[in-house]
């Protein structure tokens, strides 16, 4: 293992995507550590890399076995010193692999997460919407799908086009039928009753959520960061407004570009649903603008940092300072998040000051789906240089990274090209 013995503390991170990747960063611009990352199988964006350990340990449906490899892992790293781990994952469905064998987990990592019952409170949706009801935090009208319900009285209380969505990511990852999208689009009760029937017969059996559609393209898209204190308390918002999003469909709305900003609204709700739940750690709402009424509607609550978290470190705050100041204590790092980038607006909730353009696309490829009020903000961050892409790290030396880089660029033309953006 090529993780010193000097390093005070060792993050280990499930996964291997580019939240993977841009959480190994982080920590690594922040403490000059290296992460060990725990993905099924290495690939591009986390190979090579000066931040990470890489640490495959093959398929990980059986859950039991990647406890146990966990757990050796702990083992080899503190085998000739100790020192704190920290336990990430990536997906929720690592999320909820942490938390159902956090028992076992804790004697070796400090888990930075809610305990099972709050997570499954938040990150089932149909349990978020339930919620979000009980708390009068706008939403869109909602149902939920099981096998064996009446379709047809459902549809009744819905309006096409609908949005379908699983109620659980994690168990949506196993579920292997024809056209699987994360997100699918209903324009009538047809496609619906085809949509559902390949989904009963593809073994998920967690709830399908049917969802009414709120007008608007990638630009209506919001997202905002927290993180809550061991003592359940909500000291930070982190908002966004999404550019433009992937339309492929395995990463259908993802997002690709975002500005940073500040939203009262979206930092109250989202701060009374976590206290409410009483969260510790960092989750993520994702939300869209709807014209119509001028109230930004909530759509769900990640248990971790989403997939293009770096948006909150362009701006100047470092999430991994937070895992490391609240859970691992100020013998670690003693700083404040009342810093420059940050500013109290009077509701008790520190957010981000600064404006910043978050993008993974090359800039020739974004400059084509800037024509929105969000776009334009773009367009300027753009001119004045004020852009961060995660990928983009000067301390990456290996010339493989260099190589995908290109190639990572190259795959963004072609999909857009065949899978353009969603005009409303």
């Amino acid at each position: 293992m090529a993780i010193e013995n000097s390093q005070p503390f060792v993050p280990v991170i499930l996964g291997g995507d580019i939240g993977t990747y841009t959480l190994a960063r982080e920590f690594y611009e922040a403490y000059q550590v290296r992460s060990v990352v725990v993905p099924a199988a290495g690939n591009g964006v986390i190979e090579h890399s000066v931040a990470i350990e890489l640490h495959p340990i093959g398929s990980m449906a059986d859950v039991a076995r990647v406890v146990t490899k966990l757990i050796a892992l702990a083992e080899q790293l503190n085998g000739e010193t100790v020192r704190p781990l920290m336990l990430f994952g990536s997906l929720d469905f690592h999320i909820m692999l942490i938390a159902k064998h956090r028992a076992q987990l804790s004697e070796y990592f400090v888990i930075p997460y809610p305990e099972l019952e709050v997570i499954e409170a938040a990150a089932l949706k149909e349990n978020f919407y339930a919620l979000a009801e009980r708390m009068g935090i706008a939403h869109p009208r909602t149902a939920v799908y099981r096998a064996g319900d009446d379709l047809s009285a459902m549809a009744k209380s819905l309006t096409f086009p609908l949005i379908g969505k699983p109620s659980s990511s994690g168990d949506w990852i196993a579920a292997k039928f024809a056209g699987k999208q994360k997100i699918h689009t209903l324009e009538n009760l047809t496609q619906l009753e085809d949509l559902l029937g390949r989904i009963d017969a593809s073994g998920y059996t967690s709830g399908y959520i049917l969802q009414e559609y709120i007008p608007g393209s990638d630009d209506a898209m919001r997202l905002c960061t927290y993180f809550a204190t061991q003592e359940k308390k909500v000291i930070f918002a982190g908002y966004g407004e999404v550019v433009i999003e992937e339309h492929a469909p395995l990463v259908l709305g993802n997002s690709a570009a975002i500005v940073t900003g500040r939203n009262d609204q979206m930092a109250v709700d989202g701060a009374r649903l976590l206290e409410e739940l009483g969260w510790q750690g960092i989750a993520m709402i994702d939300a869209k603008y709807d014209h119509r009424d001028g109230v930004v509607k909530f759509f769900e609550i990640n248990p971790r940092l989403g997939r293009n978290h770096y948006y909150l470190t362009a701006a100047g705050i470092n999430p991994a300072r937070f895992y490391v100041t609240e859970f691992l204590g100020e013998d670690l790092d003693s700083s404040n998040p009342q810093t420059d980038a940050v500013i109290d607006t009077g509701i008790g909730i520190l957010q981000l000051r600064a404006e910043r353009l978050f993008t993974v696309l090359p800039h020739h490829l974004l400059r084509r789906f800037l024509d929105s009020d969000t776009g334009r903000k773009a367009a300027a961050l753009l001119k004045e240089g004020k852009v961060s892409n995660p990928l983009k790290f000067k301390k990456e030396k290996h010339p493989r990274r260099r190589v995908y880089l290109i190639l990572n660029a190259v795959n963004h033309y072609r999909k857009y090209k065949k899978f353009p953006p969603r005009s409303l």
